[in-house]
């Protein structure tokens, strides 16, 4: 079984990732990147959050371009390693978290994107599974919002208090 590290290692960066897409894939893609560049989308305070994360993290995803939820998420993602340097992205296929993932993280199925956000010596300090948990405790009532865009502050959110609470500041 790799290591974390050697899972992060042969993972793809972000851009990579979206080259396996097909083209409506990438336009998912580059439609979430669109609302996150609009003013409004990430409160001041979130990016204040973001700016005051003191640790290194490196997130290990299991994602495909196929997946609507991976489209939306992993593309948050990156916009947080880009607003951040502390923050690290790779992207591993679905198969080969199956492979490597599912045994060690005890989860029954891989749900994808699924996040391992793992420490500066790549020791896990938290996940996040497939949606944001406010889309998730929201049930199917808030599924259109959330494919429309309407809960990307979400998901970094919920990053934000993994990193916050592994820096004591939760």
């Amino acid at each position: 079984m790799a290591s974390f590290e050697e899972l992060f290692s042969i993972g793809e960066g972000f851009d990579a990732f979206v080259a396996h897409g097909l083209p409506d894939e990438i336009a998912g893609v580059r439609k979430v990147q669109q609302q996150l560049a609009e003013p409004g989308t990430i409160s001041a305070d979130t990016l204040r959050r973001i700016q005051a994360v003191e640790g290194r993290y490196h997130l290990l995803i299991a994602g495909e371009m196929w997946c609507p939820d991976c489209q939306i998420n992993i593309t948050v993602m990156d916009h947080l390693q880009r607003l951040q340097p502390r923050v690290e992205l790779a992207v591993i296929t679905k198969g080969r978290a199956e492979d490597d993932l599912r045994e060690r993280r005890t989860l029954e199925r891989i749900l994808i994107p699924v996040a391992l956000v793992l420490d500066g010596d790549f020791q896990p300090v938290g996940r996040f599974i497939e949606r944001p948990l406010k889309v998730v405790t929201g049930g199917e009532a808030l599924k259109p919002a959330y494919r429309a865009g309407e809960y990307l502050e979400s998901t970094l959110t919920d990053l934000l208090a993994l990193f916050e609470k592994a820096e004591g500041r939760a």
